[in-house]
């Protein structure tokens, strides 16, 4: 994967702490995974979500993280039902929220991957350097 640019549409969603509810905002994004040029030898990559457009009533702006290999999760939210969302879990906990954008077939229902879903989570599991048995399948 190394020199690889990932690139995929993808919806930011707000988290409750709380009540444990995820609400995709409606708004047109994309997600843009490649090497980080200073920390390459290591292995970090870059992560940034980056809105297509502009929500009415709300501003939103771009999130640039940092992936460490081994640090970071990229898992599942099977407890959502109308949709593919995936939490990009740090290892201090901090978490965020994403909703694939890509419509599914009409054979799939909402929460399932489609074959180009578990290609590209399959690929982030690879940049991640995660070994499958470590994801928690069932929720984030």
């Amino acid at each position: 994967m190394s020199g690889e640019v990932l690139k995929f549409r993808a919806g930011v969603c707000d988290y409750d702490e709380e009540t444990k509810v995820c609400t995709p905002v409606p708004c047109q994004g994309e997600i843009v995974v490649k090497p980080n040029e200073e920390e390459e030898a290591m292995g970090f990559w870059d992560f940034e979500w980056r809105p297509l457009e502009k929500p009415v009533g709300r501003e939103l702006e771009a999130i640039p993280l940092i992936l460490i290999p081994g640090e970071t999760l990229w898992v599942p939210v099977k407890s959502c039902k109308n949709g593919r969302i995936f939490a990009l879990v740090f290892s201090s906990n901090q978490r965020y929220m994403f909703w694939l954008q890509e419509k599914n077939s009409g054979s799939l229902g909402l929460n399932e991957l489609s074959e180009k879903d578990q290609k590209l989570y399959d690929k982030m599991i690879n940049i991640l350097n995660v070994d499958d048995d470590d994801v928690e399948m069932k929720d984030a």
